[in-house]
């Protein structure tokens, strides 16, 4: 599909919306007429359907237009007037208002957005980039697929001219445009230029379609998305367009409102309406990164952290993503026959046990359960429900057994073959740097979501012939945060000696000598449980799910904790007395907030009571992400450092969680390894409460062994 304006001249358009409003109204009155039902009383019925109640904002549009005589009913249409009608035309309607947007636009550019299409003029805009300490840049591609979509243009803005450019190379147009190649290699030494300062909205996007066109980013000062997550990580969306349009009162249309959901940039072969809305982004980023500096400014503390340590992550990241991840697509096959048939026997036990019933319909499954069972069930919930009964009924235990294996095979075994790269051989996915409002990682989008995966489901990545997976897992990350935050003399004691915290927590709970509560006991399990419920703020409810016991027994274990370390209630007490009053928490440093607003607020239902406990858990999950994104940053630095000294290329590989996991050559050394657990545990310190991490090398990731093991394997070899 291409987007086409008939741009005539002023007189032909008056005279053309007069006919199209006098048609309009003839086609009115004659249906009007035929119909003998007024137009008042048949919007008057129209407005006390269920159809106007779910579509208000476009049936308003469709009566206003009518009333004002701009729309007619449909050619043709034929008895009463109906709310289907009306929606039907209101698409026309919207084709006729958006076409008018788009033919203002494209007549009313602003002076200052030109559109470079020859090389004089590409020349011209150099000449003035010369000059510029710090520019806006943006691409305008065939879609928002990084791995498989290509550029079409490129935006750029020179702020201290205050010249916006586009400059269009792939539209399907037959206005001239320049060579695409050739534009690349007049912006390349722009781009990768590390004095020039960059600013950009979601800048990692550009960054990873600039690399597809072989341009290697340098010089990021600024990124308007992620700003505004310092700013207020509740915002509803932070795309673009909302956001200037809700904090610089500048009225700015979706993209998909303009051109279409599934129609690329390159579609849009009228370059004048290209311009407009392509140079606009680059006038409205730059707008909208000094409306957020200006009050970032009010909060040295997160300013600093912005721009030292998220803004350098996004290239970190960029790069992490673009290593890829190798499937061995052998292994996924065997594995996934092995995992249908434990699916088919699961299924075939639960059949008989349960009746023939659908195990996925919750109306069948709950009576069905209840009556094997002899328990009176509140749903069939796995987490809440079904999970704490699993050690008192065996066909719970299969049940939620069958459920996990059918996820890890639809989910992952079975699903994650076919989005393997056909280009290049990997498998992909999207790390957001802020997916959690505390600022913890996520990722998915359009690739796989490392985050949720079963552990199982990790051997089907694999090391690439002549590399390893050495992996550095944090050792209690977000406890250690708990005993920094909270000063406790026994947890500091803890760390500081190096003992077994979930042990020594177990011994105290549950009254027990320290050599009963030793690993693989279920004094130790339920001690690191409590520490969970404690450091989420999670409190009796989700202690009982996760143990498998009683409210009231829970809120016990949770007394006796509280009791034996009274410094850590004191801290948690403290916290929700502060986001009580202030309505957020600061997290590690005040290097960023957690806004908790419904915490003041005790009208808000079930929410006051939620926020309220999350104070605690925001307070560490997202002190420990920062914790997390720092050491990225120098691991990205050693991972450079190793690779330029020549002895094989070193890549981050991905974070999960607390563990950070780097690609590195098998050639690796003692010493390497040793430079890699100094970054791990020393780059960012809770203040008094020492980092420890275990580290394990992977050829098949989730099957790990030691370092020792490793290189003594080695030695065995070579001799």
């Amino acid at each position: 599909m291409q987007l086409r304006l008939n741009l005539a001249g002023e007189q032909t358009e008056n005279n053309e919306a007069e006919a199209k409003v006098a048609d309009a109204r003839k086609r009115q009155a004659d249906a009007q007429e035929a119909n003998a039902e007024p137009l008042e009383e048949a919007w008057g019925r129209i407005m006390r359907s269920k159809s106007y109640a779910n579509n208000q904002a476009k049936m308003d549009a469709v009566k206003q237009a009518m009333f004002s005589g701009e729309l007619g009913r449909e050619d043709g249409a034929k008895g009463k007037f109906s709310a289907a009608e009306a929606l039907r035309l209101y698409k026309y309607l919207a084709e006729q208002k958006r076409e008018e947007r788009l033919r203002d636009m494209a007549e009313s550019v602003p002076d200052n957005y030109w559109l470079v299409t020859d090389e004089a003029s590409l020349t011209e805009l150099t000449h003035i980039l010369d000059d510029e300490k710090e520019i806006v840049f943006d691409v305008e591609t065939t879609g928002v697929n990084v791995w498989r979509d290509r550029i079409v243009g490129h935006v750029i803005t020179a702020i201290q001219a205050d010249i916006h450019a586009y400059i269009p190379t792939k539209h399907k147009t037959d206005h001239p445009q320049l060579d695409n190649e050739y534009v690349v290699k007049t912006l390349k030494p722009y781009y990768e230029n590390p004095s020039l300062g960059k600013l950009a909205h979601n800048a990692k996007y550009d960054i990873h379609m600039l690399d597809r066109d072989g341009v290697d980013l340098r010089g990021l000062t600024w990124d308007t998305q992620e700003a505004m997550r310092m700013l207020n990580e509740n915002e509803p969306s932070f795309a673009l367009k909302p956001l200037v349009t809700k904090y610089l009162d500048i009225q700015s249309e979706k993209y998909d409102e303009l051109f279409g959901k599934n129609t690329g940039f390159d579609e849009v072969d009228d370059l004048q309406v290209a311009l407009a809305y392509a140079a606009k982004d680059g006038d409205v980023t730059r707008k909208l990164r000094d409306f957020q500096r200006e009050h970032l400014a009010r909060f040295p503390d997160i300013l600093e952290y912005y721009t030292s340590v998220e803004v350098p992550l996004i290239h970190t990241v960029a790069q992490m993503e673009m290593t890829g991840f190798d499937i061995d697509l052998e292994y996924a096959k065997e594995y996934g026959a092995e995992i249908k048939a434990e699916i088919d026997r699961l299924y075939a036990e639960l059949i008989d046990e349960l009746g023939d019933i659908n195990l996925n319909s919750p109306a069948q499954l709950k009576p069905a359960l209840e009556a094997a069972t002899g328990e009176t069930l509140e749903s069939t919930d796995a987490k809440k429900v079904l999970k704490p009964l699993k050690k008192k009924h065996s066909v719970i235990a299969k049940l939620l057994d069958y459920k996990d294996n059918f996820k890890l095979y639809s989910t992952y075994i079975n699903a994650l073959p076919e989005l393997v790269d056909e280009r290049t051989g990997k498998l992909y996915t999207n790390f957001n740097q802020n997916g959690a409002k505390t600022g913890r990682f996520s990722s998915g989008g359009s690739g796989v979501n490392l985050q949720n995966q079963p552990k199982k489901a990790r051997k089907l990545f694999t090391a690439p012939k002549g590399y390893v997976i050495l992996g550095g897992d944090w050792s209690q990350q977000e406890y250690r945060c708990l005993a920094y935050f909270s000063q406790d003399p026994k947890l500091v004691e803890n760390y500081e000696k190096g003992h077994d915290l979930y042990a020594s927590i177990a011994s105290e709970v549950f009254e027990k000598p320290i050599e009963e509560c030793g690993d693989g006991t279920t004094y130790r399990s339920q001690a690191k449980v409590i520490m969970l419920a404690v450091a989420y703020g999670g409190g009796p409810n989700m202690l009982k799910d996760a143990i498998g016991i009683d409210k009231k027994e829970a809120q016990k274990f949770l007394d006796n904790f509280f009791e034996r370390f009274p410094v850590v209630k004191q801290w948690v007490e403290e916290n929700q007395k502060y986001v009580k009053k202030h309505g957020y928490v600061w997290m590690d440093r005040n290097q960023r907030k957690r806004r908790l607003p419904d915490a003041k607020d005790r009208s808000a239902n079930g929410h006051y009571s939620a926020v309220f406990t999350q104070s605690t858990n925001a307070r560490v999950q997202g002190s420990a992400a920062i914790q997390t994104k720092v050491t990225m940053n120098e691991l990205q630095s050693l991972c450079d450092r190793k690779t330029a000294e020549g002895n094989g290329e070193w890549r981050l590989y991905c974070v999960v969680h607390d563990e950070a996991l780097v690609l590195v050559p098998e050639t690796i050394t003692r010493q390497d390894v040793k430079e890699f657990e100094d970054v791990m545990v020393n780059t960012y310190i809770f203040g008094n409460i020492p980092n420890a991490t275990d580290l394990e090398f992977y050829r098949r990731w989730g099957v790990g062994i030691s370092i020792e093991e490793w290189f003594n394997d080695k030695k065995t070899t070579v001799n």
